[in-house]
């Protein structure tokens, strides 16, 4: 194994493909066919097919379109979710939710609206169609 390969970390669902790292501060927009976590601070948009991880040291301000959203941080922003979306004890959401499921663990804190949809809709399909015009 050379010095520069990073080891992936095992998820429910497979490995991560993208890591923002606890002291790093990224600004702009993040598409990913592949999982995202984010363990330190992001602002603006993440668009993501497989899994987005808000570690509980991690913090999103803007809109998470995703598979998969697990929030163990903070997210002050809309999340689309075509599967699910899971807010584990002690992380904190502060906008509307949209998804196929939706958790919320004891211990979580949420403020804003629930949409439950089907699950299988697209990310694009989800963000439209919740989206006011």
């Amino acid at each position: 194994m050379g010095i520069f390969v990073a080891e992936k970390k095992s998820l429910a669902h497979g490995a991560v493909d993208t890591i923002i790292g606890e002291k790093a501060t990224i600004r702009g927009e993040i598409v990913s066919a592949g999982s995202v976590s984010i363990n330190g601070k992001f602002e603006g948009k993440l668009m993501v097919e497989g899994e987005v991880i808000v570690a509980p040291a991690g913090k999103i301000v803007g809109d998470i379109k995703g598979g998969v959203v697990i929030v163990s941080g903070r997210v002050d922003g809309n999340i689309y979710a075509t599967e699910r979306i899971e807010i584990i004890k002690n992380g904190k959401v502060h906008g509307d939710l949209n998804g196929g499921k939706i958790v919320i663990e004891d211990g979580a804190t949420y403020s804003g609206k629930v949409m439950v949809e089907g699950a299988g809709a697209s990310v694009e399909q989800l963000a439209a169609e919740s989206v006011p015009t």
